[in-house]
């Protein structure tokens, strides 16, 4: 056996949050402070760090510091997106004004609001007051950008990092000029002397902008758990240290006299160039050089694996490894033949036949102790384990005997399985371990003690609306985080829903499978088209989306038509469309509408006009958000709370 453990990647998307307050927070209290040195005539802070800033531009970017430290913090609360969303308009509008009035050379007073008296030096602190013109487009830039992100619009993503990006290399030239020595930019307007601390705060707040929502539009990039995503996060977080440690050792070194300013600027910008280009190539090369490796690493295992299968069928001998052979099989209790495990009944004398597991009770690796055999798919086999080192039960997915042959298989499978591991819920699986057990990839996740929703509403016949909205909300908790994290389910259907109990007795949804139905479509479309006619996958075609039936395509509004399919069901008892063959089924998919809930059942209206919503044939018609769908189920359970509370007290 070859181990090969991948340790779970760490929460990134809490990392760039964590990064966000702590970005955040310096641009707060740097302004803080020139604000104060404003307001109380100190020099030394009006001046601090011997740049001054503009009192407009240090309150103006003191507020968007707020927002986006509410924002960080509070990242679910639906009132602070909303006050933020409006305040950073307010400030957009603002930035605009004054660029139109710097434009028309003109001076608005009407527009200034004052924020102290006279002070003792004569000076009344007005915003925005006077602003050079690096805080207006600053401000303008910055607010914009958080307005628009504030929206959590997918169609307005690349508007706002477009933005965001546009305001970054803005704020750049000035901290380059500033290496090279170049004090101030002259161009047809006249020159402009930059202070390098406000241009410093426009690049950090920015990162912050950009920290709180880095899994959205073409940013994503940044969270991939392959290498080409390490080496993208790794490049960008060195450059945005190199770029201020520069800045400082030359204005410490010039300020020490350790070297004169024509000498300082030439060096240190060659020096920084070469250190920055160094890096990312370094980054690039190493990303390049670890997939090799991995592609060669797995290559090997499975030739290692072939020789030995091979020699063991040529010897005669019965292999070892649970690689070599299909571990279940059926056995006649009358004639005792053994037979492929999907076959029910001896052909010779009838007799029900009984399936044998070798793999249950044995002990793979020296710690995972199989109980029993849970079920298995068209990728995977999964057993109930207990480990025996942490005496916990968990699930142990295996894959397949008969995908091992296929190198770029088993890597989509690792890299799936990292992509798995870093969406950290309650609502979702958790992959303890990923590797090899005797050269077959494994996982071990969660087990759940509970039944799927499938059986649910068999037992029930269908759910309460309570009931529904319940299991409903917790679902989508689980989707938010995946899509946050890059990953569409692309398979939602109520076998894939599991619900137990919590440690307080209550219901504990979880969402299973994610990725298997991606990598089926994408490796082994025949083959799933198979599982679906054997009844493994039985009713998939029932939960796929138009885009799905037609090979568009998948994103997060594709998991929210399955969700819309999964909660007609729920009320129901059957599916919206649904054909006697899966070609009927995708027909009424892609060209009929489904009966509204209301016709079966007594829902609320807009509840019944939310799944409609949901089941959009166009997608853009669809609920922009996973997120967006949870708010209004949400509005609609508190409505329907309150309604029975106001029954009860007439």
């Amino acid at each position: 056996m070859i181990p090969h453990t991948l340790e779970a990647k760490p929460r990134l998307l809490d990392s760039f949050r964590l990064s966000a307050i702590i970005s955040g927070s310096i641009v707060f209290f740097y302004c803080l402070a020139v604000t104060v040195g404003w307001y109380c005539d100190i020099h030394a802070l009006k001046m601090l760090f011997g740049f001054a800033v503009p009192f407009g531009a240090a309150v103006s970017y003191m507020v968007l510091s707020c927002l986006v430290l509410l924002l960080a913090v509070f990242p679910d609360r639906k009132d602070v997106r909303y006050i933020c969303s409006c305040v950073s308009l307010l400030a957009a509008l603002t930035g605009a004004f004054k660029l139109l009035e710097s434009i028309q050379e003109a001076d608005w007073d009407w527009f200034n609001i004052p924020l102290s008296g006279e002070l003792a030096n004569g000076v009344i602190l007005q915003l925005p007051g006077q602003v050079t013109p690096d805080g207006i487009i600053g401000i303008l830039l910055v607010s914009s950008s958080l307005f628009l992100m504030t929206l959590h619009n997918s169609k307005l993503d690349p508007i706002w990092q477009i933005l965001l990006t546009a305001t970054g290399a803005v704020a750049l030239l000035p901290v380059v000029g500033f290496l090279q020595g170049i004090p101030e930019f002259c161009g047809l307007w006249g020159c402009i002397k930059v202070p390098v601390t406000l241009a410093a705060s426009t690049l950090i707040l920015s990162f912050a902008v950009y920290s709180l929502r880095p899994g959205s539009g073409w940013f994503s990039l940044l969270l991939e758990p392959d290498m080409l995503g390490t080496a993208l996060r790794r490049s960008l977080f060195a450059l945005m240290v190199l770029l201020p440690a520069f800045t400082g050792l030359k204005a410490g070194a010039v300020a020490a006299h350790v070297i004169d300013e024509n000498t300082a600027s030439p060096a240190l910008s060659v020096l920084n160039l070469l250190s920055a280009v160094s890096i990312v190539i370094w980054q690039f090369v190493y990303a390049y050089r670890r997939e090799q490796e991995l592609r060669r690493e797995t290559e090997k295992k499975l030739a290692d694996l072939s020789s030995e299968m091979s020699s063991g069928t040529k010897s005669g001998a019965t292999p070892t490894n649970i690689a070599g052979y299909s571990p279940r099989y059926a056995v006649c209790p009358v004639c005792a033949k053994q037979l492929a495990a999907t076959v029910s009944h001896c052909p010779d004398d009838g007799s029900a036949m009984k399936i044998v597991d070798k793999l249950e009770g044995q002990i793979l690796d020296g710690k995972y102790k199989i109980v029993e055999y849970l079920g298995a798919g068209g990728m995977s086999t999964v057993y109930k384990a207990r480990h025996i080192v942490l005496d916990k039960i968990l699930a142990l997915k295996l894959l397949q005997p008969h995908l091992l042959g296929n190198a770029r298989f088993v890597q989509r499978f690792q890299r799936e399985a990292q992509a798995m591991a870093r969406m950290q819920h309650p609502n979702l699986l958790t992959v303890h371990e990923c590797g090899f057990l005797e050269g077959v990839p494994f996982l071990l996740l969660d087990f759940i003690d509970g039944k799927s929703l499938d059986v649910v509403i068999r037992e029930r016949s269908r759910l309460s609306v309570g009931q529904m909205i319940v299991i409903i909300l917790q679902v989508a908790d689980g989707l938010i985080n995946a899509h946050d994290n890059g990953v569409v389910h692309r398979d939602i259907k109520p076998a894939n829903i599991m619900i137990s109990e919590n440690v307080k007795g209550r219901e504990l949804v979880k969402v299973v499978d994610f990725g298997l139905a991606k990598m089926l479509e994408s490796e082994q479309s025949m083959m799933q088209q198979k599982v679906s006619r054997e009844g493994n996958s039985a009713g998939s075609p029932m939960y796929m989306s138009p885009e799905q039936c037609v090979g568009d395509p998948a994103d997060a509004r594709t998991d929210l038509y399955a969700l819309g399919c999964v909660m007609y069901e729920c009320l129901t008892g059957n599916p919206p469309l649904f054909g006697q063959t899966i070609l009927d089924t995708f027909n009424k998919v892609m060209n009929e509408k489904p009966q509204p809930v209301s016709m079966t059942v007594e829902i609320p209206q807009e509840l019944d006009d939310l799944i409609l919503k949901c089941l959009e044939k166009k997608p853009d018609d669809r609920p922009a958000s996973v997120l967006e769908f949870r708010t209004a189920l949400k509005e609609i359970k508190e409505r329907m709370a309150g309604a029975r509370r106001a029954a009860n007290l007439a």
